[in-house]
């Protein structure tokens, strides 16, 4: 038995900051996993909720969707689906106008379905739960029905769309142990966009993760994943997406000097890109990287200056484009407190101020400073909420500050 899983299609989005001429989108991906489906010769093909954008559910995702549905039936391959929280009413919609022979769609309504496939002489047993609305904050866990002897079926597989990472989720909370106490040999789950096998062991859990991945957050290799029974009981990823998006922090402390750093960085990223390009896939066409560029240096403003059009440079390898599309510095100056001591300048006053910050014991002075600096990011909590955590705990406010009298030292030195 062979099978397609996936999840978060998201249909109706495209990869955003890509950079390219052409619009990567979740539909393009679709078609990819149908293609694939057909050329592996799978027997289903499993999603795991979110397959239409609720931002965009309207009829573009309607018409390619039901054609890769109908492809795959005219392939003899079955389409079983759940929703997710975006598609809740859209998937059911879908559904009544499908003949049901070629598309299953399990649990509506919130009520767990179970229904078994026949494909030659093996059997699928899925047990499927559908969102009844947008939000759902119990678990569905809670009603899985206990019923039915799985002994006649090679495999069964619970299909799922819901949230291990946040145990007050509103978006239908999981329990890892709950899922394992359950007897079935795997679980598709949907939800979190980043795909990982979060148990090996039976029962195997996996969120598949987007298969076309839709901004930089999701970052590294995203597809599809395979479960052929003939070869192993754990699914393998096929990367399938035509974007790779990754964050690359690169340090120049141990560069010999400041004019070393550009090419170091330069060299470092596509080097990188290279790299990300080779574990990919044969379907990429773009590497999008975010670098962050930080360590110490003699003079972090004149690095900065030097390297400030690194952003939207770019190479290509093997047809497929590596462009860097943000850059952050987190430079800072290279300081010998030692050479400071006795000066009373405000220079010097700035480079012990940051060197106490980065002990653990502070003078009464720098304790007031720090409290002070909380008061103002409370304040400004206030005016700019879910921009600003209002619970900044004193690590946190210590780095912030250091970070800043590292700026401030920057400039003085600049300024002579």
């Amino acid at each position: 038995m062979k099978l397609i899983l996936a999840a978060d299609l998201h249909l109706g989005r495209k990869s955003s900051r890509v950079g390219s001429n052409r619009s990567h989108t979740a539909i393009d991906g679709w078609r990819r996993i149908v293609e694939l489906a057909i050329a592996e010769q799978a027997d289903a093909v499993l999603l795991a909720g979110d397959v239409v954008d609720q931002r965009n559910k309207r009829y573009e995702s309607y018409p390619p969707l039901r054609q890769g549905i109908e492809k795959l039936a005219a392939a003899e391959i079955t389409t079983i689906a759940v929703s997710g929280n975006h598609d809740f009413d859209v998937l059911p919609q879908l559904y009544d106008t499908i003949p049901e022979d070629k598309f299953a769609l399990l649990g509506r309504d919130g009520v767990w379905q179970s229904r078994v496939f026949e494909f030659g002489e093996e059997r699928l047993r899925v047990d499927g739960w559908c969102f009844p609305q947008h939000a759902y904050r119990k678990s569905p866990l809670d009603d899985y029905p206990e019923n039915g002897d799985a002994s006649d079926v090679d495999v069964r597989i619970g299909l799922l769309h819901g949230d291990l990472a946040d145990a007050n989720s509103k978006y239908a909370p999981l329990s890892l142990a709950r899922l394992c106490e359950i007897d079935v040999d795997g679980w598709l789950l949907g939800h979190i966009h980043k795909p990982e096998l979060k148990r090996e062991e039976k029962p195997w859990v996996l969120y598949p993760g987007s298969p076309q991945p839709l901004d930089p957050g999701e970052q590294g290799v995203h597809g599809v994943w395979i479960l052929d029974t003939s070869v192993s009981d754990v699914p393998e990823k096929k990367p399938l997406a035509s974007v790779y998006y990754q964050l690359v922090p690169i340090p120049v402390s141990d560069c010999v000097d400041d004019a070393a750093i550009p090419g170091h960085v330069e060299s470092t990223l596509f080097e990188k890109g290279r790299e990300f390009v080779e574990t990919s896939g044969s379907m990429l066409e773009v590497v999008n990287l975010r670098v962050v560029v930080s360590g110490e240096c003699e003079d972090p403003l004149a690095v900065e200056n030097e390297m400030e059009n690194l952003s939207g440079i770019a190479d290509r390898e093997g047809g497929v484009l590596i462009r860097v599309e943000k850059v952050t510095f987190e430079l800072e100056s290279r300081l010998n407190p030692a050479e400071f001591a006795g000066q009373k300048t405000a220079l010097a006053k700035a480079v012990m101020l940051h060197e106490e910050l980065k002990g653990e014991e502070f003078s009464a002075g720098t304790k007031a400073l720090i409290r002070e600096f909380g008061h103002r990011s409370e304040g400004l909590s206030k005016n700019y909420s879910g921009i600003v955590d209002p619970e900044i705990d004193e690590p946190v406010l210590v780095e912030y500050l250091r970070r800043q009298v590292s700026e401030i030292i920057s400039h003085m030195r600049a300024q002579g």
